[in-house]
């Protein structure tokens, strides 16, 4: 039977459970992908295709955050590794940019600092395709209604 706290679906609560497990239950989770029409792919793939960066490092809890945002579809964040001990790591180019904090985005020649909600990132980059639901609480507590 399938380890049920083990799953794509279920995100950092799901890495924080299994990683007592160890590397090959991270390995299970970083292996896993989500659906190629997702609201969280198609807006991965528009930042990538816009230009927009999200500068961060491994080791920073808030980039982590970021990008478990994205589910699935992290692998596909246009993510650039500043810090040099980590995987393909360009940390010339954060430099370059100035990069002093992480996460920061670069959209569309500005800069926003720290973790972002989906929502904020595709009002940001432009991207005009409908969520299934709203990223960003609404004032009653629930989700927003998309417009």
């Amino acid at each position: 039977m399938k380890n049920p706290s083990v799953g794509c679906s279920s995100g950092l609560s799901s890495y924080l459970r299994v990683s007592r497990m160890g590397w090959a239950a991270l390995a299970l989770l970083s292996s896993c992908s989500t659906l190629p029409n997702s609201y969280e792919v198609r807006l991965a793939d528009h930042l990538s295709a816009t230009g927009a960066k999200m500068y961060g490092a491994y080791w920073c809890p808030h980039c982590m955050v970021q990008k478990d945002s994205f589910g699935g579809a992290a692998n596909h964040v246009p993510y650039v590794e500043c810090d040099p001990e980590g995987f393909d790591a360009q940390p010339e180019l954060c430099q370059a940019e100035g990069i002093e904090a992480y996460p920061t985005w670069v959209i569309g020649g500005d800069r926003y600092l720290g973790t972002q909600t989906l929502g904020k990132l595709a009002r940001l980059s432009g991207f005009e395709q409908p969520a299934v639901r709203d990223e960003e609480p609404a004032t009653s507590g629930g989700y927003s209604v998309p417009e």
